[in-house]
């Protein structure tokens, strides 16, 4: 079972790259019972689509200055 600083650093891994299926098992199992990662996931799948979002309207307002 992965301890929750594995976990993170799967999570964080997941942005760059594609888990392997031993750690993509591995992190579900230890979401399924550990809400705290569970929702630190969602948090950084979430800021992981708004980036270039917010990028782009950094841009823009530097554009409109």
């Amino acid at each position: 079972m992965l301890t929750c600083k594995q976990a993170t650093q799967l999570m964080s891994a997941s942005q760059d790259r594609v888990l392997t299926r031993k750690e993509h098992w591995s992190l579900k199992m230890h979401e399924m019972l550990c809400k705290g990662c569970r929702n630190c996931h969602q948090q950084m799948d979430l800021l992981h689509q708004l980036g270039p979002e917010w990028q782009k309207r950094l841009e823009d307002d530097k554009q409109g200055d």
